[in-house]
């Protein structure tokens, strides 16, 4: 089976981005790339990075830049050719990404 990279931007934003991450990680069926772009104030989110440290891979951009280049570290930093983004503060439903690689198609675009 195909697994997914998850790109999940975040700024300021850790009680939202906590929910986030504890739903894509308890819901996936496959363990999935899982890639949080921290964009500035890391130190806001160090609590909720460390409680997943173990799922997660963590790119610091240390002082905002903006979301187009968050989005774009994290896709350079994938290594699934299917990439899946979403923002800091949306809750991933049960086998989302059994989901998502039903419906995947090479050189699509998808929005969940």
């Amino acid at each position: 089976m195909k697994k997914l990279s998850l790109i999940i931007p975040t700024y300021r934003n850790p009680k939202y981005l906590d929910l986030c991450l504890k739903s894509a990680i308890e819901n996936q069926i496959q363990k999935n790339e899982i890639i949080v772009v921290v964009d500035g104030f890391i130190e806001e989110s160090s609590n909720v990075l460390d409680k997943y440290k173990n799922h997660i891979q963590i790119l610091d951009l240390e002082v905002n830049q903006g979301m187009q280049t968050a989005l774009n570290m994290g896709v350079m930093n994938a290594t699934n050719e299917c990439i899946v983004i979403i923002n800091d503060d949306n809750v991933l439903c049960k086998n989302w990404d059994s989901l998502i690689l039903e419906k995947y198609q090479p050189e699509s675009v998808y929005t969940i």
